[in-house]
Parts: structure tokens; C-alpha cells; sequence
């Protein structure tokens, strides 16, 4: 690869984009020239098109045989698409045509997926990991070679949880390539003061690993000291009309608010309008896990104390005692005496919640995170360029031996 390569190919699989605001945050901010490709290997997507369409390196050849017969051009098509040389083949032209110097992959599987490719290119991989991919047994069955692989190649392994991190070197990881780099919440979540009436609010999706009926029945638990209190449940997913079921079943429902998907705007609003946040986090019978919950962050950034679980990278942003209350997993008694505790408090749910958004602004800002990736990514980009340098004095010092 030659200086003139600049770009940076962030991976994020699924459309991730949407729905994860730790990966609108690389796309958006990361410096420099980007080029993101969604959706799962090999269909991997530029611009909604599926690259291994439109992208070979060998095109008139792809061109020319577009005039055999529809049915022996399918057929052809089809068999070498689906080989590895048929797949590397749309992927290298993507990075040549591109000047990828340096891929991104979001997450363990998606970057296990194109390192090969990856190392075959000589491009540098940093693979950034987020939970699941690292916890979620079932998913990762089959995977292990592949990890290794990765482990073995890729450049840097980003963990956001100390936890994580113990998880990656179990699984085979080199410690010295990992890099602990939480996530950081968008600087306007800084600006919001709440007038901490007794709201609780929760974000987050409505999935097994979140477990949003037991964060439902520590509150309706609560309730029966702050009858008055209430509680909000943005986000959507699989549990969310399951936890309305409950609402309605045990007679809360004018308690409780469901409001669905909520754009970052209608988020601060609702942390404006609150004194705490609560989450009940737990580690599934699958073995799923968090990473450290961006909604947790940008909480505390906004000066709320948090009531949520000791799960994976939740007690590195909550401060127990200080920036909220930890309780374990699946205690929904204890989570509901320290929901009252805040409902009853209000001079401490300010405290907390300046000592909160302190501990967020030092330890997990969005600067910070977003200018460690960056030097990481120039790091990468040094490596090729020493390797170049290498070959090409090298390359010089065989031709003057020769001469």
C-alpha cells in the first residue's frame, strides 16, 4: 500500500447505525476519510448496494460474462460468490477503489469475519467489541477458530469493560493488544439540569439483557411508600409489550409511561425531568452481557444518580455510594428500596447527581474515547508505512548488491 492511502473502513454489520449511538459517534467523529460498510459477511453493503455486485477486480471479465446464458451465468455467479476467492475478490477492489489503509470492525464477529480478508490485503484490523460478542455463548459457538485468527492478526482489541477485558484473555487474547477504551456521552448530555422531580426513567432496549420486568417490579414496589412517584420506559424490542402486560395486570399502569424509540432530543427531555435512572441489567441463561451502557453514561453526564446492577462495565461508571446505588443481579428488593431512596430524597438525588456528572465528564467523556481510536488508528497506519519503508530499502539495497 503506497502514502496515498487515507481512507478508514468502519464494519458495523447490521445496520447498526440506527439504533447505536456509540457507532453514529465513530462514523460522525472519527477524523479523517471514512467509508462504512453494513449489513452481515458476506453481503456486505456501501451505499445500499451489496459490493459484490459492483466491485471486482477483474470487472470486464465480470462484464463479459453477463452475455452467457441467463441461467449458466446464474449458476456461475452464484458458485463463485460464494468462495472465498469469489468474496475476496469484491473486497479487495472495494478497498483498492477506496484507499482503506486501515479497517474498523464493530464488533468480535463482523471483525472475525473480515480478517482474513484483511490479512491477505496486509490492511491493518483494530476490532472494537461491545458485549455480546464476547459473551453470548450460543452466538459465538463455531467461532473460535475464527477468534484466534483475529486474536492472532488484528492490530489492537478494544474492550469497554474491565470485565470485558478479563473475558478477551480467557478466550485466547494477547493482553498487550488490548486497549481498554470506554464509551463517552455526547457533550450536550453535560448541558441538562434536571429539576429532579420524582420520575425514574429508564432507556434502553426491551431485551433479555436489560430485563425490564424486574426494573417494572422493583417499581411497582415502590410505589407503595411514593404513590405519587412515576416511571418511564423509552425504547423498544421484544419485552416491551410483555412490560406493558405487567403494567396493566398490576393496576399501574397511570404510573407507568411507555413512549418507544426516542430521538436524542426527546431523551434529554425526559432526563430533565427526572431524579434518577434506573437499570437491572443481568447476565441471560445464554450467557449474553453488557459492555458499559451508554444510557448509564449519558445519565450521569446529565447529573442523575443511577440505581442499576453490579453487571459488567456498570460499577466502572457508577461509583457506588457516590454516583448512585449498585444492587446484584435479579435483587429487585434491594432495587426497589434504593429506587426509594431516591423518590424520598431530593437534596440527594442533586448530590449524587453533581458528584455523577463530575465522575462521567473525568473518566468517560466523548473526547476522550473518540481521540484514543484515532491514535490507534495512526498507530495502524505506521505500522504500513514502516513495513513500506522496510521493502522499499530493502528493495534498493538488493539492487545495489546486484549492480
Amino acid at each position: 500500500m503506497g502514502a496515498a492511502a487515507v481512507s478508514l473502513c468502519i464494519i458495523q454489520g447490521l445496520n447498526q447505525f440506527h439504533s447505536s449511538s456509540f457507532i453514529r459517534a465513530h462514523v460522525e467523529m472519527l477524523a479523517g476519510e471514512k467509508v462504512t460498510l453494513t449489513e452481515r459477511y458476506p453481503n456486505l453493503t456501501f451505499n445500499g448496494r451489496q459490493i459484490r455486485y459492483f466491485y471486482s477486480q477483474k470487472p470486464w471479465q465480470k462484464k463479459l460474462s453477463k452475455l452467457l446464458p441467463h441461467w449458466l451465468y446464474e449458476k456461475r455467479r452464484s458458485s463463485w460468490e460464494e468462495t472465498y476467492a469469489g468474496r475476496h475478490d469484491s473486497i479487495a477492489a472495494f478497498m483498492r477503489v477506496h484507499a482503506v489503509d486501515v479497517i474498523l470492525a464493530e464488533f468480535g464477529i463482523h471483525g472475525s469475519n473480515i480478517c482474513p480478508h484483511a490479512r491477505d490485503l496486509g490492511i491493518p484490523l483494530i476490532v472494537h467489541f461491545h458485549g455480546h460478542d464476547v459473551h453470548r455463548n450460543p452466538m459465538l459457538e463455531g467461532f473460535q477458530g475464527r477468534y484466534q485468527a483475529m486474536f492472532e492478526y488484528a492490530f489492537r482489541l478494544i474492550s469497554v469493560s474491565h470485565s470485558m477485558i478479563e473475558k478477551l484473555i480467557e478466550m485466547g487474547a494477547d493482553p498487550a493488544k488490548i486497549v481498554y477504551n470506554p464509551y463517552g456521552p455526547r457533550r450536550s448530555f453535560l448541558e441538562i439540569r434536571p429539576d429532579y422531580r420524582k420520575t425514574l426513567v429508564a432507556v434502553g432496549r426491551f431485551t433479555d439483557i436489560k430485563a425490564p420486568y424486574l426494573t417494572l417490579m422493583a417499581f411497582r414496589q415502590a410505589l407503595q411508600e411514593h404513590p405519587d412517584a412515576s416511571l418511564v420506559m423509552g425504547g423498544c424490542g421484544e419485552l416491551l409489550e410483555t412490560c406493558k402486560t405487567l403494567a396493566r395486570t398490576w393496576k399501574i399502569e397511570e404510573r407507568v409511561s411507555f413512549p418507544g424509540a426516542l430521538r436524542h432530543e426527546e431523551v434529554h427531555e425526559l432526563l430533565e425531568n427526572a431524579c434518577g435512572f434506573v437499570q437491572h441489567s443481568v447476565c441471560p441463561t445464554y450467557g449474553d452481557s453488557e459492555g458499559t451502557p451508554v444510557a448509564i453514561l449519558e445519565a450521569g453526564a446529565a447529573g442523575l444518580p443511577v440505581v442499576a446492577t453490579r453487571h459488567a462495565g456498570i460499577p466502572d461508571a457508577v461509583v457506588e455510594g457516590v454516583t448512585g446505588f449498585l444492587v446484584d443481579e435479579r435483587d429487585v428488593d434491594s432495587m426497589s428500596k434504593r429506587m426509594g431512596c431516591l423518590l424520598a430524597d431530593v437534596d440527594k438525588c442533586r448530590l449524587m447527581g453533581r458528584a455523577a456528572r463530575e465522575h462521567i465528564q473525568r473518566n468517560f467523556s466523548i473526547d476522550r474515547h473518540i481521540g484514543c481510536l484515532n491514535e490507534l488508528i495512526t498507530q495502524a497506519r505506521g505500522q504500513v508505512d514502516a513495513r513500506v519503508k522496510t521493502r522499499t530499502s530493502l528493495g534498493r539495497s538488493m539492487t545495489r548488491n546486484q549492480t
